[in-house]
């Protein structure tokens, strides 16, 4: 995955229809891309096969790994508190529970566990582990924005409307009732005053991170339509690529992809 996306121009263009190059990269190691579907990549390069060398996810399992262990030197308690997580003892062990995305994830002194096993999920520990080591201050503002009010989203926000706000209000169409259950499946709780829309529900994708979604239903003149906003303070609480890439992995279970 390092390999295809060294390959790439970093720039987070949003060309490809992905929202930035390490989702990009993410998209072709798994073959569900190209790499001549980025515009900036000649179409007779490809990507590296297993074969021709060694391992490319290692490099984000070792920042997951240092991710890790940052966190892990962080105070727990006081890690807790800042996060909005959970904070145990069993035995003199220490364990912060978090959750991302209606899952459950364990953090102790030796890394990121689920469901009682080490976390393989490498994008999970790298999300969750850098959003405990920032300990992030900024208290919830209550003022709503879209990705592209964030610094430096500007070019990631036509990807993100097609790879999460598209993709949500095409699976659901007329179907407000299937995306008020499947919302309430996945946490949300419906919300009311904040957008005059169809159906509006609130996510807390981290503890202090939230995301609201509002939905117009299609009619016989218009088409469906979704909208995500984020709360301003996102940016203090996580790295807004992870936020970027975190909402398109959240659309495409809501929508499930």
């Amino acid at each position: 995955m390092i390999d295809i996306y060294k390959k790439l121009p970093g720039t987070n263009c949003g060309r490809c229809g992905v929202a930035t190059c390490m989702a990009f990269a993410l998209k072709v190691k798994k073959a569900q891309a190209t790499l001549s579907d980025c515009p900036y990549v000649a179409t007779d390069i490809t990507a590296r096969t297993p074969e021709s060398g060694p391992s490319t996810f290692s490099n984000f399992e070792q920042v997951a790994n240092a991710r890790e262990k940052e966190a892990a030197a962080r105070d727990f308690q006081e890690t807790a508190e800042a996060t909005g997580s959970s904070y145990e003892t069993n035995n003199g062990k220490e364990s912060l529970i978090v959750r991302m995305l209606n899952r459950i994830y364990i953090f102790r002194k030796d890394g990121l566990f689920e469901n009682g096993l080490p976390c393989k999920d490498v994008w999970a520990k790298i999300i969750i582990c850098d959003y405990l080591r920032r300990k992030g201050t900024r208290s919830l503002t209550g003022q709503l924005i879209t990705l592209g009010h964030f610094p430096h989203t500007a070019s990631h926000v036509k990807a993100f409307q097609s790879n999460a706000e598209k993709k949500i209000s095409e699976r659901f169409g007329k179907n407000l009732t299937g995306l008020s259950q499947r919302c309430l499946e996945l946490g949300g709780m419906e919300t009311s005053g904040r957008v005059k829309a169809d159906f509006s529900c609130r996510f807390d994708l981290l503890p202090h991170v939230q995301l609201y979604l509002s939905f117009w239903q299609a009619d016989e003149e218009f088409a469906a339509d979704c909208k995500l906003l984020f709360d301003s303070s996102a940016s203090d609480h996580i790295d807004i690529e992870y936020l970027a890439y975190l909402v398109e992995r959240f659309a495409e279970v809501l929508a499930g992809a």
